[in-house]
């Protein structure tokens, strides 16, 4: 069985691209906050040890896809056979384009053509923090649906992450009458090619209408969807999970995610962490002396580089 990885990446320090955007950043202002903070943009070289950590503790990857806005890491080095930037133009409509939308980009991943049947998408702040195999992400070709806290389904979530899965959640559930109250684990997820397309068909109205803004809003269509799709058709495997912010051991057993801000208190446990996956998220309380102290924990964690990036001096 082939798996291949699908990253996204944007480099906000670009002028190109930050002359872009700054052509909507009027009508930005009519977005929730957290749908346009510099902070959803921030490039602190994450995407470099997250690739380090896949040659470190996943090599058995078939090929890596990086979805970017026309950029490029500089330090990528781009003839390696492995590895292959995707432009939102390949997988997304001129309509639609230039977007700033993350569920816009993520939703529409398996237009990458040739990517495999069987892929885990991964932010670029996600990183393979200890070894893992294969039948971590699939159990009998079936992707695992890590499933984090329960979705209150009395609450009338304000936060538009919150809102978002809770709107997947109930698309599912008035459809098909299958009730999955949960919120994902917030780390890399494993996925069908096929399944991802057949959701997208099912759900067609509402992917479009995601895909027509230009930053995230209240009423988009999250990536979680296709995963409640995926348990509801058998296509996946549910695994309950306890994501919190104290590393964990139940039973000598380590967890398998774990999810920080990228804060100062925070940076002892992200340090002594023996999870497999870990997410170190900017958040508006990031400062840019914790961004460089989690550089450093990166650095030391995953010094040796990989064969992504450019061997010869001068060329970073």
């Amino acid at each position: 069985m082939k798996i291949d990885l699908v990253y996204t990446w944007v480099d906000d320090k670009d002028p190109v691209w930050a002359n872009k955007k700054a052509q909507f950043d009027k009508s930005a202002a009519d977005y929730n906050k957290d749908a346009v903070s510099i902070y959803r943009f921030f490039n602190n070289d994450e995407l470099k040890y997250s690739l380090r950590s896949v040659e470190k503790n996943i090599p058995w990857i078939n090929k890596i896809f990086i979805i970017t806005d026309n950029q490029t890491p500089k330090w990528l080095d781009t003839n390696n056979p492995k590895i292959k930037i995707i432009d939102h133009r390949e997988i997304i409509s001129n309509d639609n384009l230039p977007t700033y939308n993350a569920c816009t980009i993520e939703n529409a991943m398996a237009n990458i053509e040739e990517l495999s049947e069987h892929f885990i998408y991964a932010n670029d702040d996600m990183f393979f923090w200890e070894p893992a195999g294969p039948d971590f992400f699939f159990q009998n070709e079936k992707p695992i649906c890590r499933v984090d806290k329960k979705i209150n389904k009395n609450k009338k979530y304000k936060h538009l992450y919150g809102s978002m899965i809770f709107k997947a959640y109930s698309l599912i559930k008035e459809r098909f009458g299958a009730d999955y109250p949960y919120f994902p684990h917030h780390n890399a997820d494993a996925y069908k090619k096929s399944t991802f397309k057949a959701c997208i068909e099912e759900f067609k109205e509402y992917f479009n209408n995601t895909a027509a803004h230009r930053f995230r809003e209240f009423s988009d269509t999250e990536r979680m969807i296709i995963s409640y799709y995926a348990l509801y058709k058998n296509e996946a495997v549910l695994k309950k999970i306890n994501v919190s912010l104290f590393d964990r051991i139940f039973k000598g057993k380590v967890q398998d995610s774990a999810y920080y801000d990228s804060r100062p208190d925070y940076l002892k446990k992200i340090k002594t962490s023996k999870a497999k996956l870990m997410c170190i998220n900017d958040s508006r309380k990031t400062t840019d002396e914790s961004r460089k102290m989690v550089k450093k924990i990166l650095e030391a964690k995953f010094f040796e580089k990989s064969s992504f990036e450019k061997q010869v001096q001068g060329e970073e």
